[in-house]
């Protein structure tokens, strides 16, 4: 059971036949719909990385996950993330608060997600599976930036979103490992992910100038 290792401070239970429920409401919803499935990987221990297949309704979706998560050579899944911002949620059939929905299956590692486009509920529905299967494993998931000095020093800068972690990160002098989700484990600090995920509010070319660079390339998402 899956109940007394999760912290329900502002998180809604729903009955497992709830869930089932939803996930073939999805499925039904998205019979007729052309989807976008990537199969990547979240967290660069190979010991402890986590395949998931991500499947979205939007193109733009897929890409967003696609530049974030760690892209393998060959996957063996375990877990989906379907993503339908089509979908609307029914809070009597389906247990949920309103009509927007992140539902997540722990013990089968399944997440659905419907009435939102806000690609973020996708990474962060990665980081939740993570933050709960790999603490058993010695490792403490950490939302942080994290850079390593030319000696193999490491830096860990923690925060609320918005309050510097991606710009602090970003240092020329030093190699950046990530910028936002990793692990310390057994065998040290490793990124969740494979891309950046920065604020643009305020950002300019003057302050951050390697980050605002980032805008300008191919295949980046603005949301």
């Amino acid at each position: 059971a899956t109940e007394p290792h999760v912290w329900w401070d502002n998180n809604k239970a729903i009955l497992p036949a709830q869930f089932d429920t939803l996930l073939a409401d999805f499925q039904a919803h998205a019979a007729d719909k052309d989807l976008y499935v990537q199969d990547l990987i979240g967290g660069a221990d190979e010991e402890l990385k986590l395949p998931t297949r991500v499947i979205t309704e939007f193109a733009w979706h897929s890409l967003f996950i696609r530049n974030l998560l760690i892209r393998p050579d060959a996957a063996e899944l375990e877990h989906f993330v379907p993503d339908l911002p089509s979908f609307r949620a029914d809070p009597v059939r389906h247990g949920s608060r309103t009509e927007t929905v992140i539902a997540v299956d722990l013990s089968r590692k399944i997440v659905l997600i419907g009435g939102t486009s806000y690609a973020g509920e996708m990474k962060k529905s990665v980081f939740t599976m993570l933050n709960y299967l790999l603490p058993a494993k010695g490792v403490m998931p950490m939302h942080c930036s994290a850079n390593e000095g030319a000696a193999g020093d490491a830096a860990v800068f923690f925060g609320l979103s918005g309050t510097g972690k991606t710009t602090l990160s970003a240092d020329p002098s030093r190699t950046l490992i990530g910028d936002d989700e990793h692990g310390w484990g057994p065998h040290g600090i490793f990124n969740f992910e494979g891309g950046c995920y920065a604020k643009t509010i305020k950002l300019s070319a003057e302050a951050e100038p390697e980050i605002f660079a980032t805008t300008q390339r191919f295949g980046t998402v603005l949301e």
